[in-house]
């Protein structure tokens, strides 16, 4: 049985700084195996650093996912380019900086591929390709590696796109974990073929801000045809969503239950 930890999206300082707080406490009460986090948004609410990643290991982070915003500052290269444990989404075009999967080695506990897809309805991004074809080539390359676990994040904002996604990998997967909207839901589940799933685990931030922004702001640039410039709300209580995963094989996963903490 490998446990393992997903984090939603952690989201400028405030969600930097609840990890600090909070990662020792729940590594040791859970007996956790692997840490993951989602850092599209680690740096000011929009893309990462250097420096903002090496804080976040510090914490105690294995590993990151970096969605559709991972693009917005300079380090991304740096960052994607392989001496970090930081994929991108698998459906970009081969030439694009990263890679969209990765094989975590746990020693005794096995080895678990972890994998992150991107959806394209709603998302200004289009250099994507569809979700479905990028994981079949991926299975079938990795059919005989003798995985522990494969996880799958669904970064989307529909949750059509993810429920499908979902859906389409059960009994083939051992979790299929959805992240982008930055709203915790409350259907986590095991589907009836055995895979582990949730629609959006949530973020790590701030709690009175729309998303991670002042509300103020985005109250504003839906009112008007002008706004200003985003800005992190720091102020304020502060939530950490996350998910435990009991995965106890590559298509299989034994429990799945949120962590939800207000702080």
């Amino acid at each position: 049985m490998v446990t393992i930890l997903y984090i939603g999206d952690v989201s400028a300082k405030p969600g930097r700084e609840i990890l600090a707080e909070i990662l020792p406490k729940l590594r040791k009460e859970h007996d956790i195996d692997l840490i993951v986090a989602g850092i599209e948004n680690l740096a000011h609410g929009r893309g990462a650093t250097i420096e903002t990643v090496k804080e976040v290991m510090s914490y105690g982070v294995d590993f990151m996912t970096g969605g559709n915003h991972i693009w917005r500052r300079k380090d991304f290269e740096e960052l994607l380019g392989g001496s970090f444990p930081l994929i991108r989404s698998l459906n970009y075009p081969p030439d694009i900086p990263g890679k969209g999967y990765e094989i975590v080695d746990l020693g005794k506990k096995g080895r678990v591929l972890f994998t992150l897809v991107q959806g394209r309805t709603f998302i200004q991004d289009n250099v994507t390709t569809d979700m479905f074809r990028p994981l079949e080539a991926l299975l079938e390359t990795v059919k005989n590696e003798g995985l522990a676990g494969i996880v799958v994040e669904v970064h989307a904002e529909t949750t059509s796109e993810k429920l499908a996604a979902g859906f389409y990998l059960d009994g083939r997967v051992s979790a299929v974990v959805g992240t982008h909207t930055h709203v915790p839901t409350a259907d986590e589940r095991i589907l009836p073929n055995g895979t582990g799933y949730i629609t959006d685990i949530g973020m790590v931030g701030t709690m009175d801000s729309v998303l991670w922004v002042k509300k103020e702001i985005v109250q504003q640039q839906l009112k008007y045809p002008f706004a200003p410039a985003y800005d992190v709300e720091e102020d304020g209580k502060r939530r950490f969503d996350a998910v435990l995963l009991s995965v106890d094989g590559p298509t299989s996963c034994a429990k799945i239950r949120r962590v939800n903490k207000v702080l």
